[in-house]
């Protein structure tokens, strides 16, 4: 039986998503790792966060070393791909950009802030590297462009952006 998942999957390029079988396997290894964790393909968000392969080898080594606690998500690209809209309790599987799936986070805390008022407080758990607004500002501009671009959308001041605090759950690389 193949296995399900129960949302559409929206990742943006160059990542490829998993096989589905791969996700499933993953799961059932995770359940496996962590009593009480009972999570399938139907029940977790794929993710891919970086730049490329490299990129997202150093945040997965930051998200390991609990540097980088959350990640970031626009409302404008959930509108447009039907993606679920984050919450307390979500759990997300990190893929790298191959779609292999790496690590399991679980969101403990969602917030929103508005891009064109972002503070040293909205981007504490993002890794060390880029957590001051001086450098996540231009960083996260760029990364967001090239990812509303296929919907005819740019980063403005008045965007807005959700904050997702997570817990490491489990790690496929360790």
């Amino acid at each position: 039986m193949e296995p399900q998942t129960k949302r559409p999957m929206y990742l943006p390029a160059p990542a490829i998503a998993p096989d589905l079988h791969a996700l499933a396997e993953f799961c059932a290894a995770a359940n496996a790792a962590t009593p009480g964790l009972e999570v399938g393909p139907a029940s977790v968000e794929v993710r891919w966060i970086g730049l490329d392969a490299e990129s997202t080898r150093q945040i997965f080594e930051l998200i390991r070393a609990g540097d980088k606690r959350g990640t970031f998500t626009l409302p404008w690209i959930v509108e447009r791909t039907g993606s679920p809209r984050p919450h307390v309790g979500n759990h997300l599987v990190l893929i790298d950009i191959s779609g292999r799936p790496v690590l399991l986070t679980r969101v403990v805390r969602v917030d929103s802030a508005i891009f064109g008022s972002v503070e040293a407080h909205h981007t504490a758990i993002d890794g060390s590297p880029v957590r001051d607004p001086a450098v996540w500002v231009p960083l996260h501009t760029l990364y967001w462009n090239q990812h509303l671009a296929p919907f005819g959308l740019s980063v403005s001041a008045e965007m807005p952006f959700w904050i997702e605090e997570f817990a490491l759950v489990y790690d496929a690389g360790n």
